[in-house]
């Protein structure tokens, strides 16, 4: 019978060509994936400021439209005769107030849920049993 050695004689030269290619690919792959993030992070930049400018212009185009709405209704009042001038002008600026005070309401009835009311009143509850337990935990056993 004839022995056979199962240990393979490794090169060392040969492990730190690969162990090179490796690191080699690796620094590859950080250097296009940092690419991809500095490209990646100026899209969104340019995306961001393209959608706060568009949010402005939307804003500023509202804010034309209602006010040459209003100054239409007033012009429109004061053509049917109904009131002067004055007087449309005044009806107009009195509707936009009561608006903007039931756009003020329903805002603060929307807002009083973000106060967390029903967590604040379970955890109170359960601090206030958590509470009492302890104060009848405290109390010396009834005597027989």
């Amino acid at each position: 019978m004839t022995e056979t050695n199962h240990t393979q004689d490794k090169d060392p030269e040969g492990d730190n060509e690969h162990i090179e290619d490796i690191t080699t690919i690796l620094k590859a792959l950080l250097a296009d994936l940092a690419r991809v993030v500095a490209v990646e992070t100026r899209l969104f930049g340019h995306t961001v400021l393209a959608m706060l400018g568009l949010t402005v212009a939307i804003a500023l185009l509202l804010v034309a439209g209602w006010l040459f709405a209003g100054a239409a209704l007033v012009v429109a009042l004061a053509n049917l005769q109904a009131f002067n001038l004055m007087g449309a002008l005044l009806v107009v600026t009195l509707g936009h107030l009561v608006l903007a005070a039931l756009a003020f309401w329903r805002l603060r009835h929307i807002t009083r849920d973000l106060t967390f009311r029903e967590s604040r009143a379970s955890v109170n509850s359960l601090l206030a049993h958590a509470k009492s337990l302890g104060d009848a935990a405290e109390q010396p056993p009834p005597e027989r």
